[in-house]
């Protein structure tokens, strides 16, 4: 599912707060609010004068030691609490990020620069669209509508687009260069780290990558007045060779040039013609049936993919559906939305399931299964690549937590988490959406016609037959859920780095869905993180809301925030965003009640900073 050449991931900075070994135990409860944020710099021999870890916090040393030894200057009291020991441990971790990403580089290569598809949008209308109509494709204007970002300005592509081409017919003239998303469009996240700059996440949820209104925009855009031939043409006709596609793609930029030239008008019409027919379409079925006329979450839907959606406009045949669309409907379109959060894919060998529902067990064919969903046509995807890709998340690391961790406290959590969560989340335990509680669209969104059409697809992309991975029975191909449908509880692995939470993405922070206390709406392109509660900066600015509705619990704890000049807010009163469900302490929390038990939540959060 949605380039910029980079490095690897470097090793993160930590935070760190200097608190000598012989304060008492009160002066190390420190908040968020209270960690300096600057790079940790090296420790000074007065620091590591504090008195020996005593034999009541050699747990920490037990529980972690999985890690490596670790060097003694960090085995104290101090260093435990105020982050010198994390910063240890971290920096390990992130270094063992940072050598899987250099030694599997043709892999990540993969993962950010190669497209899931060999279709989409013409290359050359779209590397002129800021040029024709800057009110709506400016970089500002298309990430704010999008959520995709150039890294550089002058880059041709956003960052997880991708060039791409569809085959030419036999003895026709070539085929034009078209772009399309790689894996990074949707599955890189970012954060202000303690530096305060931004840093990507590979294989993280992006909270903001809006395939919907992608579309959307380019809808809008051939629309728009400007779009016109003429317009066009005055505008290619004012860029120097180089200057669309990069130094590397002189020769493809000037075939297209001549493509353009000889059938401008034709090309322009094409794209224009399918847009909007796509749009229509996808208004008088999943628009009318699924989602009941309210097409909002069609326009705009950042950080999520509906996938029974997608999958129905991908797979059932338009010509039936509008035939007996009273039937038809029914039959291949999901009963109401099922949004859903972008995933995270690290550690793939450790899943036996993929997708909220669990409905895809195959690792190649759940790979395939998003190149589907967003390409739209099986018989396009970029199968080799699926290949590359799904060998390179097998074994990726997840994020380390690059800000301070309490590690003692985080120690007491860990017996806390042993209660309260690992029964499910350690063992992909399957559980059905009436016990969940959580919004029920995505897991009775698939219906078995539609999962039938599914797997059928899957076969088809999965082109290899000689491997076994495409030879799988139907019912591992795609599980049936129809009958039970319900939500894997997934691992907790990099969970700092998968907020918003629930399948949905309906709750801002650890705290607030632990809690039980969610906010109504909340901001989604912040990418401050708040440590106190444990997930991105989320309380809309007050000269952006005048509800006042995150007033309670508190502000945001991390003053660190990257907003841009625009504010995605996610509405819990939309249909398929509801923040209910995981909430019966007996069901979910070991019986505790977090809510009148702060200091055990806080413990608890701290230990799940460490995964």
């Amino acid at each position: 599912m949605m380039m910029k050449k980079r490095k690897a991931v470097s090793v993160l900075a930590l935070t760190v707060t200097i608190i000598s070994g012989c304060m008492p135990r009160k002066d190390f409860k420190k908040t968020s609010e209270e960690v300096s944020e600057s790079a940790p710099t090296e420790i000074s021999p007065e620091q590591t004068l504090e008195a020996p870890v005593s034999p009541d916090f050699s747990d920490v040393g037990a529980l972690y030691s999985s890690l490596g030894p670790i060097p003694a200057e960090y085995k104290t009291e101090g260093a435990m609490r105020d982050g010198r020991y994390w910063s240890y441990l971290s920096g390990q971790k992130q270094a063992e990020l940072q050598a899987y990403l250099a030694a599997n580089k043709a892999g990540l290569d993969a993962f950010i620069k190669n497209p899931v598809a060999a279709n989409g949008a013409p290359a050359l209308i779209f590397r002129l669209l800021p040029d024709v109509m800057p009110h709506i494709f400016s970089n500002a204007k298309f990430e704010a509508a999008t959520g995709y970002y150039r890294v550089n300005p002058s880059d041709p592509l956003p960052y997880g687009f991708a060039f791409t081409k569809a085959p030419s017919a036999a003895g026709g003239p070539p085929s034009p260069l078209l772009v399309q998303v790689s894996c990074a469009a949707c599955h890189t996240g970012r954060v202000v780290g303690p530096r305060g700059n931004i840093q990507t996440i590979v294989g993280a949820p992006s909270t903001v990558a809006d395939i919907n209104g992608y579309k959307s925009t380019l809808t809008q855009a051939v629309r728009d007045p400007a779009y016109t031939l003429e317009k066009f043409a005055a505008a290619l006709a004012s860029k120097k060779d180089g200057e669309l596609y990069g130094p590397d793609r002189i020769l493809e930029e000037k075939t297209d040039r001549a493509i353009f030239q000889a059938a401008g008008a034709g090309l322009l019409q094409a794209f224009k013609d399918g847009l909007i027919q796509r749009a229509e379409y996808t208004a008088k079925t999943a628009g009318a049936y699924s989602l009941k006329g309210d097409l909002r979450t069609l326009a705009r839907s950042p950080g999520h993919i509906d996938f029974p959606i997608a999958v129905a406009l991908a797979t059932a045949p338009p010509a039936e559906v509008l035939a007996d669309p009273i039937n038809n409907l029914k039959k291949y379109f999901p009963p109401m939305a099922g949004v859903a959060d972008i995933m995270s894919i690290w550690q793939q060998e450790k899943r036996n399931f993929a997708q909220w529902d669990g409905n895809l067990k195959n690792k190649l064919t759940r790979n395939l299964g998003a190149e589907v969903g967003v390409a739209g046509d099986p018989k396009v995807v970029n199968f080799p690549n699926a290949l590359i890709t799904t060998e390179f998340v097998e074994k990726l690391p997840a994020p380390s937590y690059p800000f301070k961790v309490d590690m003692i406290k985080a120690t007491e959590g860990k017996k806390i988490y042993d209660k309260a969560c690992a029964s499910c989340h350690e063992n992909e335990y399957f559980m059905p959406v009436a016990k969940a509680g959580t919004e029920p669209g995505r897991a009775i969104g698939l219906t078995k016609d539609t999962r039938l059409l599914l797997t059928a697809a899957l076969r088809m992309a999965c082109s290899d037959k000689t491997l076994s991975d495409c030879l799988v029975p139907d019912n591992e191909m795609v599980v049936p859920r129809e009958e039970n449908p319900g939500y894997i509880s997934l691992p907790l692995t990099g969970i700092w780095a998968r907020a918003p939470y629930l399948h949905n993405g309906s709750v801002p922070t650890l705290w607030h869905l632990l809690s039980g206390e969610r906010p109504e709406e909340f901001q989604l392109n912040d990418l401050g993180f708040d440590q106190k509660f444990v997930g991105f900066n989320w309380e809309i600015k007050a000269q952006e809301s005048s509800k006042g509705q995150n007033d309670k619990p508190s502000q945001n704890s991390s003053s660190v925030s990257s907003t841009g000049n625009f504010v995605v807010r996610y509405d819990t009163k939309i249909p398929g965003f509801g923040n209910k469900g995981h909430s019966d302490k007996d069901v979910f929390n070991g019986g505790i009640d977090f809510r009148s038990e702060p200091a055990k939540l806080d413990a608890l959060l701290e230990y799940l900073k460490t995964l």
